[in-house]
């Protein structure tokens, strides 16, 4: 069997609802619907291992499209059909594409899904077990999977566990270590999790080579009218200052699942200056990193 070069792709950079979102006429989803390059979709990852196995990590309603970018990603021919199916928790947008993988669509019947005991009970719930063959994290003592070169970690993050339990990954092949944490709370209570005072020493633990981070929100102030203790992130503020006395050390930090009302999909904000100079990065679909 040809030996191939495992790649982690990344196929969505927007929160759950996506840019544009259903029913705003923000700036920014009012840009996206005049220009479709300025869209995101909901926030998931594609990855080929050194065999050729597919693993799709979250499953948004943007799939036919996703795995389109993803199979030209690879070069492939058609869309992809993916191996397998890893989720982080089970909030909207994260499994809301999870349907077409059923008989009215993809009609799969082998798919190996990789998620916590109460992903899959909510799924369970929702009647979408039936194109899935189960592997719970909960069973695996450590909670990894591997795949032909390519190791997935499960680690519990907290996160408004109103629905399921959340885990962040960590992706590891033989060239680069990648933590995919598109959804936490509090940035204290996650290092409180992990037994870290902040996040580079963290990241630096793990040895990792980039990070493809939670940046739902710039700051506090974005969601006028509404309680946002109701859903609670990090802000990209916050975030930027744990950072900021460890600039140009440690990984290349991404910032992905992106609301539409955060300045960050404006290149040309304040706020994107900021993180520039800062040395981060918004996330774009299709970057690929080499695994």
């Amino acid at each position: 069997m040809e030996t191939l070069t495992a790649t982690l792709t990344i196929l969505g950079t927007a929160q759950d609802g996506g840019i544009p979102q259903a029913g705003c006429g923000c700036p920014n989803c009012s840009a996206a619907f005049e220009d479709p390059e300025k869209s995101r979709f909901p926030v998931s990852l594609g990855v080929r291992d050194n065999s050729g196995g597919m693993h799709l990590i979250e499953v948004s309603r943007a799939l036919p499209e996703q795995l389109k970018i993803w199979a030209n990603a690879c070069g492939l021919d058609k869309p992809v059909r993916p191996d397998s199916v890893l989720l982080t928790h089970a909030h909207l947008g994260h499994i809301e594409g999870i349907g077409q993988f059923g008989k009215e669509a993809m009609g799969c019947t082998d798919v190996t899904l990789v998620s916590s005991d109460s992903v899959a009970s909510i799924l369970t719930t929702r009647n979408l077990m039936q194109p899935f063959s189960k592997v719970q994290t909960d069973s695996l003592k450590p909670p990894i999977f591997e795949k032909d070169g390519v190791r997935f970690e499960f680690i519990p993050v907290p996160h408004r566990d109103d629905v399921s339990d959340t885990h962040a990954i960590l992706i590891s092949g033989e060239k680069s270590r990648v933590l995919f944490l598109p959804d936490h709370d509090d940035w204290d209570e996650t290092l409180g999790s992990v037994g870290y005072s902040n996040p580079r020493d963290w990241f630096g633990s793990m040895n990792l080579t980039h990070v493809l981070l939670d940046a739902t929100f710039w700051n506090g102030e974005e969601l006028p009218g509404r309680d946002m203790t109701k859903v609670p992130h990090p802000t990209v503020e916050d975030t930027l200052s744990r950072l900021k006395e460890f600039e140009n050390e440690g990984p290349e930090i991404i910032l992905i699942h992106l609301n539409h009302t955060n300045p960050l999909n404006n290149s040309n904000s304040a706020q994107s200056q900021a993180i520039e100079a800062a040395g981060l990065t918004v996330g774009k679909r299709a970057w690929s990193i080499e695994m």
